[in-house]
């Protein structure tokens, strides 16, 4: 079994009324556009310039600002830079690679590593962007110092001894009717399966996804990413064989909430283990524990890097 992360200090998490807006938590944040040598990045970064640099990524069909609620916390010890993935947000689009979406994700990331003058940085990454996180272990170790995997699910196993989680609709028929019409209940909707309790999903979140997925530039890029306009590929997961063989990433760290969709925290557990990982599970959250539970996330997060 994986050894489970003990946070250094207790959790009082605050009440959702005394979080701020989106822009009021990220006050004080630059948000700029980097060209890297194959593609421009929308950034949110904040924290002192000659801090270790911390680059979050974000899930499908999203952009940095669902890290407001963490985001200055760790821009008190890190250089922060809270990243739109390639396909998404403000970031390129093109070339799109339908079959090899993760691999190009995760060559993105070292381009926006190097534009910014680094050779390496420790990564974080939230459903897809743990999925990219996790192919930068395969592929560029060298470029990262510690990762962290929220949600990490792309190992290949014949075990099927794992539970079975409550789903809030299928994710993909969600997806493709919000990017088709991004009306607020379809958008909604969409949200709502990646939180555990609806209400922590408030109204800006689901305004600002509308205004982003209504952006023509985007929505034709999520018509390619929700394969509406192009075949749903097959998903390329690695095998455990292949795994063992490759990973050489030393410190990592795999979170899940106990409400994850689809596979849930012994899923994650497993997959800490078979990396060497360490894992904590959040309580009583879904699939977005940096939004829904912000002030253990933090600490969570600082308990591991610190």
């Amino acid at each position: 079994m994986a050894e489970h992360l003990k946070l250094k200090n207790p959790v009082n998490e605050r009440p959702r009324s005394a979080w701020g807006s989106i822009a009021t938590e990220l006050f004080g944040c630059e948000i700029r556009m980097i060209q890297g040598e194959r593609w421009k990045h929308r950034v949110i970064e904040m924290g002192d310039k000659e801090a270790p640099p911390l680059f979050l990524y974000h899930g499908v069909g999203g952009y940095g600002e669902p890290y407001a609620r963490v985001l200055p916390a760790f821009a008190r010890d890190f250089r922060v830079f809270a990243v739109d993935a390639l396909y998404h947000g403000m970031s390129s689009k093109e070339p799109f690679d339908n079959e090899n979406r993760t691999k190009m994700q995760a060559a993105a990331y070292v381009d926006l590593l190097h534009a910014l003058g680094y050779e390496k940085a420790i990564y974080e990454g939230e459903s897809m962007g743990a999925g990219i996180g996790f192919e930068i272990g395969m592929s560029y170790p060298e470029t990262v110092t510690k990762l962290v995997l929220n949600g990490f699910g792309a190992v290949d196993t014949k075990r099927k001894d794992f539970k079975e989680q409550p789903w809030k609709g299928d994710l993909w028929e969600l997806s493709q009717a919000a990017v088709l019409d991004p009306s607020y209940e379809n958008v909604q909707k969409r949200l709502w399966w990646l939180v555990h309790d609806n209400d922590s999903m408030d109204d800006e979140m689901v305004r600002l996804r509308m205004k982003v997925w209504s952006e023509p530039e985007i929505n034709k890029s999520l018509r390619n990413v929700f394969s509406i306009d192009v075949p749903r590929p097959t998903p390329k997961l690695y095998s455990e064989e292949e795994v063992k063989a490759k990973w050489t990433v030393k410190d990592t760290l795999v979170v899940y909430g106990t409400y994850n969709p689809q596979r849930g925290p012994d899923y994650g557990e497993y997959c800490a283990d078979l990396i060497g990982a360490k894992f904590y599970e959040f309580k009583d959250v879904g699939h977005w524990p940096m939004w829904e539970c912000p002030d253990e996330y933090i600490e969570a997060l600082r308990s591991y890097l610190l």
